[in-house]
């Protein structure tokens, strides 16, 4: 299979997802602000019950380490449902990114790291707007805790040095990975 090369404006997009999650992994809620155009509206559901992504996802070639062993599929009395986590804008993500590292610095914790598949992402554009879908998975030291998929629209925008793309909205769609509790992880810090 040949491989296709990728326009400068699809480059240019999983580049600016990469600094996203980079942000994220930094801890850097000033400079993940950066990414986004004002009032750009930030959405987190989270799938139930909690399932292996080998069961369900799929991305679960991509989503597993490489290492990893699928587990037994949920039990089928395990009621489906979508939970709405958060709903905000970026200049309310903002301060509630800089509240969470607060509350956790100097605290014993999980190392928490999140990590895009750039090569599975489905960037397509239209002129100035832009959209992905794009899987990704959190670890907590490690372990694999939950997995999803963004799905970002962009705007590619004048920023006085040319035009250059920008986060419009995000909805982030989740599933913890089994053998994590359902307790309130927004209100841990992890969501």
């Amino acid at each position: 299979m040949t491989a296709t090369k990728e326009t400068p404006d699809v480059h240019a997009i999983k580049a600016l997802i990469q600094s996203f999650f980079d942000r994220i992994n930094a801890s850097d809620a000033k400079g993940l602000a950066t990414l986004f155009l004002p009032h750009a509206n930030l959405s987190i559901l989270r799938q139930d019950p909690a399932r292996d992504p080998a069961s369900d996802s799929p991305w679960s070639s991509v989503l597993l380490p490489h290492n990893a062993v699928p587990t037994t599929p949920h039990n089928a009395d395990d009621e489906e449902k979508v939970t709405v986590v958060l709903r905000t804008s970026i200049e309310k993500f903002v301060p509630m990114i800089e509240d969470g590292e607060k509350r956790r610095k100097g605290k014993p914790g999980p190392k928490v790291h999140e990590t895009p598949d750039l090569d599975a992402t489905d960037v397509k554009v239209d002129y100035l707007f832009g959209t992905a879908w794009s899987p990704f998975r959190v670890t907590f030291d490690g372990e694999l805790h939950h997995y999803g998929t963004f799905s970002f629209t962009f705007g590619k925008v004048d920023d006085g040095e040319g035009k250059v793309w920008r986060v419009e909205g995000l909805t982030q769609n989740y599933r913890r990975a089994t053998g994590w509790g359902e307790g309130n992880e927004l209100a841990k810090g992890s969501l």
